[in-house]
């Protein structure tokens, strides 16, 4: 019998690298993708000015005019918080049985804690312009982080441990 191979398909083999680099990419695309439609429709943004938005946490509103230089700077500032996610998930996912045996509910699970910290934590300590709680957006944007981020780092994660739930020692190291 022949098997397939996938850029997903993580044997014992694969590098602690390789996962928390796909994790990363794929929990930020999607978390761009959803940014990108959520903020249209609720602010009439485009992608670029998502991406400015992004950036205005470091610079301020001036990030919002301020070009293709804070373009860069909000996607870069993205997926350090998406790769971010995806390091803290990896080692997590070593030290807690729980997120071995239930990788769905741990993925929507740590997808509502990176939606929280980033609201309640992160987000009012940036220079990010205030704005007042609005229960639609929080609700989406929650659902979002728990389908999109979260599940993802959990499952391709899941794919690097061993059937014993036990990271490959060749890798670990």
């Amino acid at each position: 019998m022949t098997q397939t191979k996938s850029m997903f398909n993580f044997a014992k083999s694969s590098s602690v690298a390789k996962t928390i680099f796909w994790s990363g990419l794929v929990a930020g695309i999607l978390d761009s993708l959803a940014g990108i439609l959520v903020y249209y429709v609720y602010f009439d943004l485009n992608p670029l000015q998502v991406l400015q938005f992004i950036a205005s946490g470091i610079y301020g509103p001036t990030a919002i005019n301020g070009g293709g230089y804070m373009v860069l700077v909000g996607f870069f500032f993205h997926f350090v918080i998406a790769y971010t996610c995806a390091i803290i998930y990896f080692y997590l996912h070593s030290k807690i049985a729980a997120l071995r045996s239930h990788k769905i509910a741990s993925g929507l699970i740590f997808g509502l804690g990176i939606w929280l910290v980033m609201n309640l934590l992160i987000l009012p300590a940036t220079n990010i312009p205030k704005s007042p709680f609005d229960s639609g957006l929080a609700a989406i944007g929650i659902i979002w982080h728990m389908v999109l981020v979260g599940v993802p780092i959990a499952l391709i994660t899941a794919q690097y441990v061993s059937g014993e739930g036990q990271i490959s020692q060749k890798t670990a190291g």
